[in-house]
């Protein structure tokens, strides 16, 4: 039997732990690097090895895959490009799989810089919150060359139910873009379809209910829904993370010159969330900020 490759993960939070978690268990020998060891301590306990920084797993890594799942656009510039990042180490065929919700633009960039020295990139964006990841439920967006996809496969379906070949470097996250504009706006109007419900005197778990299985349902409906009626905003998805996403989509919307008026005013209302205190609760959470903003005391 072919022994399974190295995998160096970067990134440990919501969803990298339970993703870095999945690929042990499926027989990876995984390497870790995150912002403090303390953070890894969970992971290292399971059988990861620790590495003080990016350039240090690169080093030691030659020819390994290596997987980033960090928070922004910023953090993945750090640990790509800044002063102790991949780039400093990075060996000929390495393949780099970004994992995070990332800016288009520089995707393409850090896409360039990786492969102009011999390396490999692939945008892979994901899908299903927390809960999919530590099912290892994750549908994966993928963009790059089909080749590279093929190797990561293998790492890709220990954490994801999914994997789609969208097109060429950038479509990954062009397709995660789509996702989470989706997801913001659809989560603020059940929100507020809910609230309504309950004020006008119907009982909103009814409401729910009656409109399951119709054109108004979705996973939305279904999963965020049920944290709101049960006001369960403990974070599997930040409401600070939506609103990065939305940022991110209105960016991509104005690089291609085009107007998107229901993204403008979704964007608008993620950032006064955040800006009410807000922001550190699951993006279900936008029901308090939609309770208190009609007058009510929102159950936290």
């Amino acid at each position: 039997m072919t022994p399974k490759p190295e995998i160096g993960f970067i990134g440990l939070g919501l969803m990298g732990q339970a993703m870095a978690s999945n690929l042990l268990k499926a027989g990876f020998e995984v390497h870790v690097n995150t912002r403090t060891a303390a953070s890894a301590t969970t992971i290292l306990e399971q059988g990861a090895t620790w590495h003080a920084s990016p350039a240090s797993m690169a080093a030691n890594l030659p020819a390994a895959i290596i997987i980033i799942c960090v928070t922004d656009s910023n953090a993945l510039q750090a640990v790509t490009t800044g002063e102790q990042g991949l780039l400093k180490q990075l060996t000929p065929d390495t393949l780099v799989i970004d994992m995070g919700t990332s800016r288009f633009d520089l995707t393409l960039e850090i896409a360039q810089q990786i492969t102009k020295i011999g390396a490999h990139y692939l945008d892979a964006p994901v899908s299903g919150g927390q809960k999919g990841a530590l099912e290892a439920n994750l549908s994966v967006m993928v963009g790059g060359e089909a080749s590279q996809l093929a190797r990561a496969m293998p790492a890709f379906q220990a954490m994801a139910a999914k994997i789609t070949h969208v097109g060429p470097p950038g479509c990954g996250q062009i397709a995660k873009t789509a996702n989470q504009m989706i997801v913001g706006t659809t989560v603020g109007i059940v929100a507020e379809a809910l609230h309504l419900a309950q004020q006008a005197g119907a009982d909103p778990t009814h409401v729910r209910d009656a409109l399951s299985g119709g054109f108004a349902d979705s996973k939305i409906l279904q999963i965020h829904g049920q944290r709101m009626l049960d006001h369960c905003f403990t974070p599997g998805a930040r409401a600070t993370t939506q609103l990065k996403d939305m940022q991110q989509a209105s960016l991509l919307a104005s690089q291609q010159g085009i107007s998107l008026p229901l993204l403008e005013r979704s964007t608008e209302q993620w950032q006064a969330m955040v800006d009410a205190g807000q922001g550190e609760l699951d993006q279900a959470g936008y029901l308090a900020w939609v309770e208190a903003l009609n007058g009510d005391r929102p159950e936290i």
